[in-house]
This record gives C-alpha cells, sequence and structure tokens, in this order.
C-alpha cells in the first residue's frame, strides 16, 4: 500500500539524546523523497547520539575523559572533535564578561544538576561552593591555539550551555545536504528552522514557564508564536531541572560569580540566525538577571530577547514584539535596548505595551 502524500506533508521523527527528547520535523517537496527522507533523519539521529556521547562531561566519551584527565591535575588534551565547540565556547565566555562559563561542571556536579537521579532536596553547603569557586577562579584561561587546557584542578567543562545550539545547527546543515533544507529540530527548548513548512513559514511556540505546583498533568500554556526561517529559537527556565527548598526554586542555571543558581527571571528567549549565541548568549543573559540583561544583550548584538520576570511580568524587545502573535490575555513590556551602551548595571524604561490579540495559527 502506497504512503499517502500531499503538498503539505510532514515527517516527523523523535529520540531521546543529551537527556532530552529531540524532535525533527522535515517538509518534503515529492513523493519521491520519502524514502530518501526517511534514511537523512536516520542519519541525523546517529549524529546527534555520537554528539551527545562523547559531549557530555560526566560520561565515557571525549569531554567526560577530559574532564577525567583534568581531575588527576595534568593537563588535558583538547578534543579535537570538540575544539570548534571550545573555541565559540571561550569566545562567548569572553564575550559575555564570564557570565557564561563553561568551565562549570564541578559546579553543576555539586548542585547535582548533571544527573536527574542526583538531584537534590537541598542547597550544599557554602563552603562547597567555595571550595570550587576557588578552583574556577584560579583556573588557566583557554588559549584556542594550545593543544592541551590546564592544569586546572578542581574545574571540569560542560559544555551543556552551547552544545545543542551547536548541534541542532549541524543536523540542520546535513538534512540540507542530502536535499532537505526544509526541516526543524527541537532538542529540548532549543529549536532552530531552515526553509519553509510548505507554502508558509515555520511557526515556533514560546510557551510559559511551568510552575510546578500541578506535577506532570500541568498543561502547557504559550505566552506567543512566531513565524521563522533560518533561524534559532533558544529559551532558558527555571522549570526543567530545579527543586525546591523552603519555598525557594533552586534552578540549574548557575551564575558562576556565586556559584549559585540565578535568580529573578523565569526564562528568557532569543531569537538569532546563530543557534550557539542564541543558547550560550541567552543562558549569560538569563544569569545577568532582570535588571541587567538588556545592556548585555545590546553588547553582543543580540536584539530579539523576551523574558519572563520572576513577579510574572513579561518583556521583549521591539525587533521581536513586532514578530509575535500573542496569546490571548497575554500582555508584554516593550523594551528598547537599541541605544545602550553603558556597562552592567544600567536601568532601562519600559515606555510601551503590547496587548494579546486573537490570532489565527493553522
Amino acid at each position: 500500500m502506497r504512503s499517502l502524500f500531499t503538498p503539505r506533508t510532514l515527517l516527523r521523527h523523535s529520540f531521546m539524546a543529551m537527556g532530552t527528547d529531540v524532535q525533527m520535523t522535515l517538509a518534503p517537496r515529492r513523493r519521491h523523497q520519502i524514502r530518501q527522507a526517511r534514511a537523512a533523519l536516520a542519519e541525523v539521529q546517529q549524529l546527534v547520539l555520537e554528539f551527545g556521547h562523547d559531549g557530555w562531561a560526566w560520561g565515557s566519551g571525549e569531554l567526560g575523559q577530559f574532564n577525567r584527565r583534568l581531575a588527576t591535575g595534568s593537563a588535558a588534551p583538547v578534543p579535537s572533535a570538540l575544539r570548534p565547540i571550545f573555541d565559540r565556547a571561550w569566545q562567548l565566555h569572553r564575550a559575555t564578561r564570564g557570565l557564561y562559563e563553561p568551565r562549570i561542571a564541578s559546579l553543576v556536579h555539586l548542585w547535582g544538576f548533571d544527573d536527574q537521579a542526583r538531584r537534590r532536596s537541598q542547597p550544599p553547603g557554602a563552603d562547597e561552593i567555595a571550595l570550587r569557586l576557588q578552583a574556577l577562579q584560579s583556573a588557566p584561561d583557554y588559549r584556542a591555539d594550545a593543544a592541551e587546557y590546564g592544569p586546572a584542578p578542581g574545574v571540569g567543562w560542560d559544555l551543556g550551555g552551547i552544545a545543542k545550539g551547536y548541534i541542532v545547527d549541524q543536523a540542520l546543515a546535513l538534512l540540507a545536504q542530502r536535499g532537505f533544507g526544509d526541516a526543524t529540530v527541537d532538542a529540548g527548548g532549543n529549536v532552530a528552522a531552515r526553509g519553509r513548512r510548505h507554502d508558509r513559514a515555520w511557526l515556533i511556540g514560546i510557551r510559559a514557564p511551568l510552575d510546578g505546583t500541578e506535577g506532570d498533568d500541568e498543561p502547557t500554556r504559550l505566552i506567543a508564536a512566531l513565524s521563522v526561517r533560518d533561524e534559532a529559537v533558544n529559551t532558558h527556565g527555571d522549570d526543567q531541572r530545579y527543586f525546591v527548598h523552603q519555598g525557594q526554586r533552586y534552578a540549574h542555571l548557575l551564575n558562576p560569580e556565586t556559584g549559585e543558581p540565578a535568580q529573578g527571571l523565569r526564562s528568557l528567549t532569543v531569537v538569532h540566525n546563530d543557534g550557539m549565541l542564541a543558547e550560550a548568549g541567552g543562558a549569560a543573559l538569563y544569569v545577568a538577571g532582570a535588571r541587567d540583561w538588556p545592556v548585555l544583550a545590546a553588547s553582543l548584538g543580540i536584539d530579539q530577547v523576551l523574558a519572563v520576570e520572576s513577579s510574572g511580568r513579561i518583556v521583549a524587545t521591539p525587533k521581536l514584539l513586532e514578530r509575535l502573535r500573542l496569546q490571548p490575555g497575554v500582555t508584554i513590556d516593550a523594551l528598547d535596548i537599541t541605544s545602550l551602551t553603558s556597562g552592567i548595571g544600567s536601568r532601562v524604561a519600559m515606555p510601551q505595551r503590547a496587548e494579546a490579540v486573537q490570532t489565527h495559527q493553522s
């Protein structure tokens, strides 16, 4: 029996990798492409799985071996397959003034955010945090021209804040090489799109952060949707890996200056054509917090941002706000960052407000 094919046929494929659900969608243009499309999806799955194995900081792959070598007190050869990510991670570390920190694996492990099976119920002791912060502050800088990194006792590299942005872009590039330039890949909040969904743009939803009060039954609520093409939509939030202690939520995005989870925002979304900048830059903006992210975004050239503050207020840059299809009842304050040139700590006025209108999504 022949498979049904219409001018709007989509092929969807999902699998688990890098600790999250990876979802891929293709929009094949011809019936005869279906078999090749499925083969391309299988090839991309293998690419992502192998990358997830080698890129996990605590696993048996290349990054895990690198970190175990550092733990012995020796310098460690930089894995050749991961060097482009090391290079970019360090470049963004410097560009974000250290708020994106790839050498934070020891702190992530201390807080139990490396493995759901180790999730804590209370924060670690201040002395444990201080010990790892001291190691981080004493660690040498990374050099792109050096074959090795270290010694850096007590320090490990965690590429979790940039690797998904990288591999999602790589996955879409491989699909395009195989003749499928109309596709999306979603790796746990790291979404990127190429081409079109047949006769229309891809429509991506930006969801509201979950409260966690309804357990697994809590429904997903959207803030807005936007049409995208050839760009990434990356969201960081405090509702995926976290624990609550004495009424305080502690989430997995750590501030490398304090060694503790960042506070002030519930979620932050970046839209950009560079997946690694969207992910690592977005992580740094989240850590910067509600007061300071606008100045940092301006310095990074990130001009499409939406942030949900701990108070519940939602703000967005005008360039992104004008693209959004707001859900009914949603109100967003416009925050213009285009003229910001001062340092971290500046306050920014929010004079404009956008309210939701009913949107029609097909």
